[in-house]
């Protein structure tokens, strides 16, 4: 993670110190509202999905294999348990959540251009909020979340602000004959 840390370094100290106060501002904030791990996970995964949408459309492939490559070295180095699922998630505090973190990502690009950080910083500061949320979880949690992310964004109806859920409860099911293979979820990766 070496490579990825200094990265994050270099761009973190090119942003400036208003910039990096935004961030860690936004992280805390979102941080202060306690979400339950699925909350929070849908939480992540709605942001993801909104900022590749307005940010990122025309190369929304890359940034998404961006997003899942630092997650899983995070990850890698965090060697995270599966979630647990313990409460049912509530869709106003995914929402709650994931508004703090699109309009702390969305200002912290804004204040970034608006202070002449070059782009490659500001990929680089955005990329780190993200991954750094998505990075604290296992990396099967980390492929479904990017899965349910494309799913989402794939649908002629999405608008930022759509929730993202990332269906962990049911890949939990037993499979049976009757299963609808095609509507499962991966479960696992080789």
């Amino acid at each position: 993670m070496s490579s990825l840390a200094e990265t994050i370094s270099s761009a973190l100290r090119s942003i400036g110190p208003a910039s990096e106060d935004r961030m860690r501002d936004t992280l805390a904030d979102f941080d202060n509202l306690n979400l339950s791990g699925e909350e929070r996970l849908a939480a992540v995964a709605t942001t993801i999905a909104a900022t590749a949408f307005t940010h990122h459309r025309r190369h929304k492939m890359v940034y998404l294999d961006a997003v899942r490559t630092w997650s899983l070295e995070i990850s890698a180095e965090l060697s995270p348990t599966p979630l647990r699922l313990r409460l049912k998630a509530e869709a106003e505090r995914i929402a709650e959540g994931a508004e703090i973190l699109v309009s702390g990502i969305d200002a912290l690009i804004e204040l970034m251009a608006s202070g002449g950080v070059k782009t490659q910083d500001r990929l680089v500061t955005e990329l780190a909020v993200v991954t750094r949320l998505l990075g604290q979880y296992d990396a099967r949690t980390i492929h479904m979340t990017l899965s349910a992310v494309d799913r989402a964004l794939s649908l002629d109806r999405f608008e930022p602000g759509t929730i993202v859920l990332v269906p962990l409860r049911e890949v939990d099911r037993v499979l049976s004959r009757e299963s609808n293979l095609e509507l499962l979820e991966p479960r696992g990766y080789a």
